[in-house]
């Protein structure tokens, strides 16, 4: 775990951070953002001490880090730069294991560690363990830059603007494999962006900075759902308008104005009103258009002899669900369920419609062409 209190720092009169305190928990994606000059690389930097700060304190793993060594406290926190920064004389094996090779690991620890971080990112060991930095493009460079910070298995990982320089094709890429890599090892993040897009996409929580503050700290889901302000609004963009679309509801799929007939209802008019709406049942309402359940035409020919109203042969097997509720969990029931149709209903428990497979796929179509 991370934990920043009451840290700021100043020089002279101009104060850069302003009273900054947020933990970010073991194993999360955090992604710092905000417009330029706003303080983000400037936090990230005193995690790991190139940056001091005027006051406060920060804990990694609830261990001050002023208390360490700087150096030793730089060996086990990895660090992603955008110059990515490969020593051009060493192979790449080399590279990966520079920090293990500080600490003394031996050279077969040395190799187990690159066979095994080659081998997560798809770049097998006898192809490019021994190849040298000039030999490889941008992207595979990022990479290796990537691996050689998570080789000593530390607790956390700085990354400041590590894709900014790579072609877009090479930067969704490599963020999926960083997103992989950070779940798979469940490793803390720091990750420093300007780009909103990549920090919906990578980040856990998002902390969004201005004029050394914080501005918000939140999820994705709830940045995008309440902004706390104009300009994280401004940054979020069209963003907002895609993720504010309405959720689809049992009302967006339902056939509206079915047929109902009261409980008290004789058999014989049933039995027409059926033949008249060419369907084989009913659904079933009380005095107040309360939902009873459905009859059948199967029904009424096993016991309709012997009764005077359908009311005893009302069934509730019917599954329901109310115009509110997610199209998603109507779907999955009606699928599950194998009953032809679900029964909507309102608030009051009154007949709404109904959503057959039919009514659900055209209106699917009609969300998705219009």
């Amino acid at each position: 775990m991370l934990r920043f209190e009451h840290v700021s720092l100043s020089y002279g009169s101009q104060k850069i951070l302003d009273d900054l305190s947020f933990e970010i928990q073991e194993g999360q994606m955090a992604v710092l953002i905000g417009p330029s000059g706003c303080g983000k690389t400037t936090t990230l930097k005193m995690i790991n001490r190139l940056i001091e700060p005027s006051a406060g304190k920060i804990y990694l793993n609830e261990e001050d880090i002023t208390a360490k060594d700087k150096v030793e406290l730089r060996r086990h926190i990895g660090y992603v730069i955008q110059q990515i920064g490969l020593f051009p004389n060493m192979t790449v094996a080399q590279n990966i294991c520079v920090v293990p090779t500080l600490l003394k690991y031996s050279k077969e620890e040395c190799d187990k560690i690159v066979h095994s971080l080659l081998e997560l990112v798809n770049m097998p060991y006898e192809q490019y363990a021994h190849k040298y930095p000039s030999e490889m493009s941008g992207g595979q460079q990022q990479r290796i830059g990537i691996l050689r910070a998570l080789a000593a298995s530390p607790p956390i990982v700085l990354m400041d603007e590590p894709f900014s320089a790579l072609d877009p094709m090479t930067r969704r890429s490599l963020q999926q494999e960083v997103r992989s890599l950070q779940q798979k090892l469940n490793k803390t993040f720091v990750f420093v962006t300007h780009d909103m897009e990549e920090a919906l996409d990578l980040a856990d929580v998002i902390i969004f900075m201005d004029h050394g503050n914080i501005v918000q700290m939140a999820p994705p889901e709830e940045m995008l759902a309440h902004p706390a302000s104009g300009q994280i609004q401004d940054f979020l963009g069209n963003f907002i308008d895609t993720h504010a679309q309405k959720e689809l509801t049992a009302a967006d799929f339902m056939r509206p104005g079915v047929s109902t007939v009261s409980a008290t209802r004789g058999v014989n008019e049933c039995v027409s009103k059926m033949q008249r709406r060419n369907v084989d049942t009913l659904i079933v309402v009380d005095d107040q258009d309360r939902y009873q359940g459905t009859v059948s035409i199967a029904d009424i020919r096993l016991t309709g002899h012997v009764v005077k109203t359908i009311e005893p042969l009302i069934r509730c097997n019917t599954p329901t669900v109310h115009t509110g509720d997610s199209a998603k969990d109507c779907f999955d029931l009606l699928i599950s369920s194998g009953a032809p149709y679900l029964i909507v209903l309102d608030e009051e428990e009154k007949v709404d419609g109904l959503i057959t497979k039919t009514s659900m796929t055209s209106a699917m179509a009609e969300q998705l062409w219009g």
